[in-house]
């Protein structure tokens, strides 16, 4: 958690490493933002056009002591002095061939912890009209994780992989299903026959014969009990 914070802090800070003063120029690389893991190694190249810089010191920006290491290069001779105590034994620091565009070094930092977490710019000592001035660079941001960037840039690619065939596996089976039903009733919609339905037979209804001509059919059939219609004639 601190290392991230310091994380967003820093990364706001981060600027271009290359300062220049008149045509002498300072810089440093990396440039930019360098992400390590818990027990590995910082590398940081120091470069300067300067003509005879005096000495060149690594500081750290916003924790810690200030100053990690100074190099003194009076007279030719490289010294080196850990001035953090923390960091006693855990700096290595390699001399670039010198050509007519200045000097350069490079310097390891080793078993960096999550503590180590800061900015960590190059400092150049010289002197201008009898006056001592020091030229710094911009910096470079250092951020130590537990875990190696690219692992955790793997979990959530691992993750995205698991999600999408998840959603492939999801759809194929919703397609499955529904192919299912549409044959389903398909085969349901060509068996299908409807069921009449049965004509019943009406019963016979017996004929109303009067009483004194039985030997005669009526014409019709009655459907009242009285014998007689509205003349009061009887019927048949």
């Amino acid at each position: 958690m601190k290392a991230h914070w310091w994380s967003c802090v820093l990364g706001l800070l981060c600027l271009p490493t290359e300062v220049t003063l008149n045509i002498w120029t300072v810089s440093q690389n990396p440039s930019s933002i360098s992400v390590i893991r818990v027990n590995s190694s910082a590398e940081i190249k120091c470069t300067t056009t300067l003509p005879e810089p005096m000495g060149l010191s690594v500081r750290r920006r916003f924790h810690g002591t200030g100053e990690v290491v100074y190099l003194s290069l009076k007279n030719g001779e490289i010294t080196k002095n850990t001035t953090a105590a923390e960091f006693k034994g855990r700096i290595q620091i390699t001399q670039e061939e010198q050509t007519a565009e200045g000097h350069g070094f490079t310097l390891w930092l080793s078993w960096m912890g999550l503590e180590d977490t800061d900015l960590y710019y190059c400092s150049w000592t010289y002197f201008r009209s009898q006056t001592l001035e020091k030229v710094p660079s911009r910096g470079t941001v250092i951020i130590v994780r537990e875990k190696d960037p690219m692992e955790h840039c793997n979990f959530h690619f691992l993750d995205l992989v698991l999600i999408t065939l998840s959603g492939i596996a999801f759809a194929g089976m919703l397609f499955l299903i529904t192919g299912a039903l549409i044959v389903k009733c398909s085969r349901f919609k060509k068996e299908f026959r409807p069921v009449r339905a049965v004509k019943t037979s009406r019963p016979n209804r017996h004929e109303r014969v009067c009483p004194h001509q039985r030997a005669q059919h009526c014409p019709y059939l009655v459907t009242s009990e009285n014998t007689l219609d509205f003349q009061g004639i009887p019927y048949c």
